[in-house]
């Protein structure tokens, strides 16, 4: 760069001055500041958690309802016009905290009730009782009748466990449509191992087998027989073994994982 003239030699001692004294020495320009973005907002489901929200609740058992026969209760609700318009919620999710004080194995159901709902054209079918209180809802959700299984006051009513598999499995196989199966409704339920595992830190290899095998005794027993533990045959790939055909898992290979 040149600078020429007694009138730009000064103009440029001055810009070259006040750049030493706005920056420490060493220092670089700072760089150019960008406006950053704001923050993105997750997005979530109203109908889902409005629906966590339903299945988290426990609702009052009821100890008496009507007795009359399913055609009386169809002709009954038809005579009221009560149909898929009446509807209050079209989605639920069977998450219960009644089930959920026993075992907790498999995800929630997540159940399209308005789907149904238009399929079947029958609410009889699912509420198949109405309670004896006349000031109750007609239609009133499955826990209100099925909680805990083998009441002594109730020895006839089934666990709401129980009532869901039924009445769903039942209607999937006299029409032959739907699952039948856990998978086909459920999503395994994993649990999480950090609250189940008890070790102490930095364990040993086999102290850890051994935890592992206090919960899953059948699964390493299966282990034991599968192909992985058994094989055995040549390791081109292994020093001082190409040629050997008894290595592997079921001869003198060493299980460190």
């Amino acid at each position: 760069m040149s600078v020429r003239g007694p009138v730009h030699r000064l103009l440029f001692i001055a810009v070259l001055a006040g750049l030493c004294c706005s920056l420490p020495a060493g220092a670089a320009a700072p760089p150019e500041e960008k406006p950053q973005p704001e923050a993105a907002t997750q997005w979530i489901a109203p109908d889902q958690e409005a629906a966590k929200k339903r299945a988290a609740e426990v609702v009052p058992f009821v100890e008496a309802v009507r007795d009359e026969c399913r055609l009386c209760r169809q002709q009954r609700l038809r005579d009221q016009g009560l149909s898929v318009k009446d509807q209050s919620e079209s989605y639920f999710l069977l998450d219960s905290p009644i089930i959920q004080k026993t075992e907790d194995h498999y995800g929630p159901v997540r159940f399209m009730h308005a789907k149904h709902a238009v399929v079947i054209k029958d609410c009889a079918l699912c509420h198949h009782y109405r309670p004896l209180d006349e000031a109750a809802s007609e239609t009133v959700r499955c826990s209100a009748c099925h909680q805990q299984p083998f009441q002594k006051d109730h020895p006839e009513r089934l666990g709401l466990k129980a009532a869901y598999h039924q009445q769903c499995m039942g209607c999937h196989r006299g029409m032959d449509k739907g699952p039948i199966d856990c998978a086909g409704c459920h999503r395994k339920n994993v649990p999480d191992h950090k609250d189940n595992i008890k070790l102490a830190g930095k364990p040993e290899p086999s102290q850890v087998t051994a935890e592992c095998l206090r919960c899953h005794q059948a699964a390493g027993e299966d282990m034991l027989k599968s192909a992985h533990w058994l094989w055995k045959g040549p390791s081109p790939y292994t020093l001082d073994h190409r040629k050997a055909v008894n290595l592997g898992k079921a001869t003198i290979a060493t299980n460190n994982f």
